[in-house]
Parts: structure tokens; C-alpha cells; sequence
């Protein structure tokens, strides 16, 4: 870690010091819709919507076939979504995304062992879509909330968007150690499924699912019981991460707002620009210039992403980027609940801290968290 990451601040108490330790992670959910889309499935639908032969079908095949993707879910079929206007779309959103929400946070708090009625403080984290009051007005009343929980929304910002729910998390339980924080990330990537040709957005559609992912942390004097996921411990402990912007990728990886849902471009420079810094990011975020951690959890973006990754911090295919694949493969790339599905992936094969969490998105920004034992 940083000098800045290695320990807490030490605050001083009249000639007493004192020092707070870090939050801990207590417990980690995910959820799912019930409409699941296979590969062949996807293909052959999307291209009848589009109206694609020759060439262009058989790019699109080719596109499919690439991302390595098995299994994708979403809250609509497609033929309901990509007519419909931006409002159409917003209306949907509004509707369905509380509901896979609320599953998912459900999920967290029971991996903690922890109830509902404890909870001081939510974050909601979503880049694909926008109402208010939101979900976070409608978990209040879904999960039972007290009304004066502390709310916090934090919205399009991409895949990296987790990493920042967990440092406001972190911050929120460090300010006040008895705080419980649910963060709860859902995102419904297929309601932006739109009806152009271009390679941006059959690339998009071809990489990105729906899901939600929640994750509960607590401060230092918060008792945690034993039939939690980490027992009286929690899981790990949470620091308040690192960021570094690549300047010269500002526009290689964009979210916009049309008028026919949220559109995205990816250049095809990523991956290798990727490759060529997350070596470095790395080390200024761990403090380690002789090599980072021995695990990574981290944001399954797609194949040329992970593959970056993996040459980037010559990890062999192991080290966590196996997980992040396993995750990939079997739901697509869900924006910023995908890397809580790789962490809750880890954590049901017996994985424990240490770890860096490491996720991506637009500006071009590389997010991570560190959880320590």
C-alpha cells in the first residue's frame, strides 16, 4: 500500500492518541433477472432485429463469438427494448431496477448476518439509468430502512463505479465507527440495446448483461455475529483505494445520452494501453515496486481487458483473473456489479485477503480498493 493507505489517520483525543482501524467487509450478494440469453440465442435474435446478412452478419458472428460470453441476463427481451425512446427506457428502469436491487442488497445483508434495521447508511450505484426519488428512496422501503438512513447516490460513472461505492462506504464508517453501510451497484445494461450498426454498439451489445451486486461494510465498533460470511471478523478490511486517469484515453471510452438510450464507444487502443500502465498503477497503489499483490479481484470487462491484465501484471492466468473469466463467461460484462460477482465468485472458492480489487471505465479511469486481512 501507499504511505497514505498503510494505516489510518490518528486522530488525538485531549493528550490520548488514538487509532482507528479500517472498515471491514461483512458480507457480499448478488441477483440476477429470470430472463437468461445464450450465445446462439443472442446472435441470431439481435441479428433479425438489425436486419443484418452478408458481411455484416457475419462480423457481428464473429463479435459474439469473441467476447467468449456463454450465458447473459436481462430484465426485457430485446425485441421489447431497441425501439423504444431514451423516456421508454428511463420508464423501465424506474420499474425494474428497485426490484433486483433490493434482491441483491437482501442477499448481502444475509451473507453478513446482519439486519436490515442496523443499516445507517446506502449507497446506490448505477450508470444506466436515472429517476428520482430512485432506487435508493425505494430500498428505504423494499429492505424496511429507517427513514433517517443516510443516502448516498452515485451514478454514471461506468464499470469502475463499485470501487467508488466502497470508498464512500469506507469513508462513511470511518467518520463514525459504528456505522453499517449497505452498497448496493444494479445495473440494467440491455435497456441501452440499441438499433445501429456501427462496431461501438455491436460491440456493446454484445459484451454487456444485467445484474446487482450489494456488499455490506461496517466500522471498527460494530459487532458482527459469528454466522456471517467472515464470522466476528468480517471478511477483510477496506481501505480507501487509489485512482489514476490515463489523459490521452479521455474520449477511447465514452457514455452518452441519446435519444435512443445510452450509447457507448470503445477504442480499440485499450487493451493495450492497459497493458502497458497497469503494471505501474498498480505498484503506486500497493507501494510495492517489486510486484503487487498475490490476488486480484478485478472488473471482467471483456476478453481483450482481461487478457491485458493478465500479460500487464504477468499474471499466468491466475492470481483472481481465472474468477474474473469464470464471470465473464457465464453473465457478461454487468458494469459496476460485475466485480462484486467476481469477489463473491472468490469468496465461495475459499478465497481470502489479501487482494486488489482493480476495475476500469470512462475517462480512462483505473479504479482500485485494497481488502486486507
Amino acid at each position: 500500500m501507499t504511505r497514505s493507505e498503510a494505516r489510518p489517520a490518528i486522530a488525538t483525543l485531549g493528550s490520548e492518541a488514538v487509532e482507528p482501524a479500517w472498515p471491514r467487509l461483512a458480507g457480499v450478494g448478488t441477483a440476477t433477472p429470470a430472463l437468461a440469453f445464450a450465445r446462439d440465442d443472442t446472435k441470431d435474435r439481435l441479428a433479425r432485429l438489425w436486419g443484418l446478412s452478408g458481411r455484416e452478419l457475419d462480423r457481428w458472428r464473429r463479435i459474439v463469438d469473441g467476447t467468449g460470453i456463454e450465458m447473459r441476463y436481462g430484465v426485457l427481451p430485446p425485441e421489447q427494448i431497441v425501439g423504444l425512446s431514451t423516456e421508454g427506457r428511463m420508464n423501465a428502469y424506474e420499474r425494474l431496477a428497485p426490484g433486483l436491487a433490493e434482491r441483491a442488497a437482501r442477499a448481502a445483508l444475509d451473507d453478513a448476518a446482519v439486519g436490515a434495521d442496523r443499516v445507517t447508511d446506502l449507497v446506490v450505484v448505477s450508470c444506466t439509468g436515472f429517476s428520482a426519488p430512485g432506487v435508493d428512496v425505494a430500498l428505504v422501503r423494499q429492505l424496511g430502512l429507517a427513514p433517517t438512513v443516510r443516502r448516498t447516490m452515485i451514478g454514471f460513472m461506468g464499470c469502475f463505479g463499485a470501487i467508488i461505492g466502497l470508498r464512500s462506504a469506507v469513508g462513511a464508517c470511518a467518520v463514525d465507527s459504528r456505522s453499517v453501510c449497505l452498497v448496493v451497484c444494479v445495473e440494467l445494461c440491455t435497456l441501452h440495446l440499441r438499433p445501429g450498426r456501427n462496431a461501438d454498439n455491436l460491440v456493446a451489445s454484445a459484451l454487456f448483461g444485467d445484474g446487482a451486486a450489494a456488499t455490506v461494510v461496517v466500522g471498527d465498533r460494530v459487532e458482527l455475529s459469528r454466522a456471517g460470511a467472515g464470522g466476528a471478523d468480517g471478511i477483510g478490511r477496506l481501505t480507501t483505494g487509489f485512482g489514476r486517469l490515463i489523459p490521452e484515453g479521455r474520449d477511447w471510452m465514452t457514455w452518452r445520452v441519446t435519444d435512443t438510450g445510452f450509447a457507448m464507444t470503445l477504442d480499440r487502443c485499450i487493451p493495450a494501453a492497459l497493458n502497458a500502465a497497469v503494471a505501474e498503477i498498480v505498484a503506486e497503489a500497493t507501494g510495492s515496486a517489486g510486484g503487487g499483490p498475490e490476488c486480484y479481484v478485478v472488473h471482467p470487462g471483456g476478453p481483450g481487458i482481461l487478457d491485458a491484465v493478465n500479460d500487464g501484471l504477468s499474471l499466468s492466468g491466475g492470481s483472481g483473473i481465472e474468477a474474473a473469466r469464470a464471470i465473464l463467461g457465464r453473465y457478461g460484462n454487468m458494469s459496476s456489479s460485475a466485480i462484486l460477482f467476481v469477489l463473491a465468485r472468490m469468496l465461495r472458492h475459499s478465497y481470502r485477503p489479501p487482494a486488489l480489487l482493480l476495475a476500469f471505465g470512462p475517462g480512462l479511469a483505473v479504479e482500485t480498493i485494497t481488502l486486507q486481512p
